[in-house]
């Protein structure tokens, strides 16, 4: 008898062709994950989906230079550079007593001398009348001088840090030194090092590092310590002023002209720590200014340029961080302007007539060079208790100009 042979049910088809789709995804799948993103090693950081963009996680040196990204891991014993201006560091393989060819052409001394560090205090203000001091000669250096100053020199004008030292650790040593009459006048000699330092110090968004001050305070603190009190110094700036101010800084190529006087303002004081890092800031800068229209010439175009009304605005804030930074401003307001006693120059300023308080509180006058008087007899009132205070004697001084006249009267503007 014949065998029949029987069709397959319809069931049995659904059930083979589920087994095949299911072994197809297992198949499958391994390589759709594969083709989603570059497989993770612990070797690799990759911060995109393309692995062209991976790189290791430990610096691979080479004979060249080669960028060294932020979250690389960097061996010990390399060369590393940092560019002072955006903040990038390269590295390579160290090749002893090799030299950087950015820095050939450069004095290199290996003397080394421990300074002292010294407790900082306001520079005390020569009165007029007092027998002018004028170096003769060349003043007399160290017997051998800081290693980290000449390693501060160098990266100031090339705007590499090719040393062990970081950027903060030589502007700190470099403060230090500043004061000191022979360094301080090694500052000024050299106009690109003073260039950088006020490009430095008119970056209001200059970086900073956890434990260090902010690089702009640095930069001011410097110029500070290099002009205040040394004649010498200030000389030597003077001569190359004009070419200082035509210099454009490397981090967004504006004019130092541009950018110098109008960085005198407080900056992002939204909460307590900003508004106290705002403050010292300027306190540092209005001293590297005070010492620096010292020179009739620079005192003229700071005053044209709106140099006061800037530092006006310093004077605004109420909060008891900026007691040290008004105080410099009135400090530079008395020494420059309205005290002869101390070497002022009286007819100078101010160049606007007073303006009633009720404009001075009002936001669209407050800060009009009128207004100088409401703001520190605002300030007066707030330190009643303090007999010696300075804001007293400069509401003084600055009432007894107006009264005798002078350039605020022919200049005044009727609002």
């Amino acid at each position: 008898m014949p065998r029949s042979c029987t069709r397959p049910t319809s069931s049995m088809v659904l059930l083979f062709a589920l087994i095949l789709s299911i072994a197809l995804c297992f198949l499958s799948s391994p390589v759709s994950a594969s083709d989603s993103k570059p497989a993770a090693t612990p070797d690799l950081i990759c911060h995109t989906d393309d692995p062209k963009d991976c790189y290791p996680r430990i610096f691979e040196a080479t004979d060249e230079f080669q960028q060294v990204h932020d979250d690389q891991q960097l061996p010990q014993g390399l060369h590393v550079r940092m560019d002072i201006w955006t903040g990038k560091k390269e590295a390579k393989i160290n090749v002893p007593d090799e030299i950087d060819p950015a820095l050939e052409g450069l004095p290199i001394d290996q003397a080394m001398v421990v300074v002292e560090p010294q407790e900082h205090i306001d520079e005390p203000v020569i009165p007029k009348g007092a027998p002018q001091y004028e170096a003769v000669g060349k003043v007399k250096g160290p017997e051998h001088e800081a290693l980290s100053f000449h390693e501060a020199m160098t990266m100031l004008k090339t705007g590499v840090v090719a040393g062990e030292k970081s950027f903060d650790a030589l502007l700190e040593d470099m403060e230090e030194l500043s004061h000191d009459i022979y360094y301080g006048l090694k500052i000024a000699e050299d106009p690109e090092v003073v260039k950088s330092l006020f490009c430095l110090m008119a970056d209001q968004s200059a970086a900073s590092i956890d434990g260090a001050l902010p690089r702009d305070q640095q930069a001011a603190s410097i110029l500070s310590g290099s002009l205040q009190n040394n004649p010498s110094s200030l000389a030597e700036v003077v001569k190359n002023w004009k070419d200082i101010m035509q210099h454009s800084c490397p981090k967004d190529k504006t004019l130092l002209r541009d950018c110098l006087y109008s960085s005198l303002t407080p900056g992002d004081i939204s909460d307590k720590a900003k508004s106290t890092a705002s403050a010292a800031k300027l306190k540092a800068k209005v001293a590297a200014i005070n010492g620096l229209i010292k020179d009739a010439s620079i005192r003229k175009e700071f005053l044209e340029s709106g140099g006061m009304r800037q530092l006006q605005q310093i004077l605004l804030p109420e909060g008891k961080e900026w007691a040290g930074a008004q105080r410099k401003v009135g400090q530079l307001a008395l020494d420059n302007f309205l005290d002869e006693d101390m070497g002022a120059t009286l007819g100078e300023w101010p160049r606007r007539g007073k303006l009633d308080d009720k404009s001075c509180a009002s936001s669209a006058f407050r800060v009009e060079e009128g207004c100088w008087d409401y703001h520190v007899a605002r300030i007066t009132k707030a330190n009643k208790g303090d007999k010696s205070h300075w804001s007293r004697d400069l509401t003084n001084k600055l009432g007894a100009i107006r009264k005798k006249g002078g350039p605020a009267s022919r200049i005044h503007q009727e609002l």
